[in-house]
């Protein structure tokens, strides 16, 4: 259970945390952007099954941090830090509750939400947390606020 919780912790603050180094984004064509989802619902069942499927690049596609989508170096430092986080993750139970995680609703108040940890079904003990998110132009992102 301590594995699970500090990998659960770990994945959820590092995707914030890893990137003290996004606002130093530089400018390219074609930028690396964080993708979201249609809604808050879809960006955490999505969060919780790339975290089961140690998908690294799929979980930090659905968070922010601060209010603003990843971008180009602080994308990166997001996928490369939970490949780390997620490497811990070894236990074939979470994994296939991560992997079946659903999310049965959300408080959405504006461009916030919030999923209550009730409303996120069948996952380990240690992942079940609220979960704030943030809608940025149109589309739902897990908001690290670090």
């Amino acid at each position: 259970m301590a594995v699970a919780l500090s990998v659960r912790r770990a994945a959820l603050s590092l995707a914030g945390s890893a990137l003290a180094g996004s606002a130093l984004i530089g400018c390219s064509s074609a930028p690396a952007v964080a993708t979201g989802s249609a809604s808050p619902t879809e960006a955490v069942t999505a969060f919780m099954h790339a975290l089961g499927n140690k998908d690294s690049d799929a979980a930090c596609a659905q968070v922010s941090t601060g209010g603003q989508r990843l971008q180009d170096s602080g994308l990166d430092q997001c996928k490369e830090g939970l490949q780390k986080v997620l490497a811990a993750l070894n236990d074939p139970a979470e994994i296939g509750k991560l992997q079946s995680a659903t999310v049965t609703g959300s408080t959405v108040t504006g461009d916030k939400a919030t999923v209550a940890q009730g409303q996120i079904v069948g996952v380990p003990e240690g992942y079940q947390n609220d979960i704030d998110l943030v809608r940025i132009e149109g589309r739902w992102y897990v908001d690290s606020k670090t």
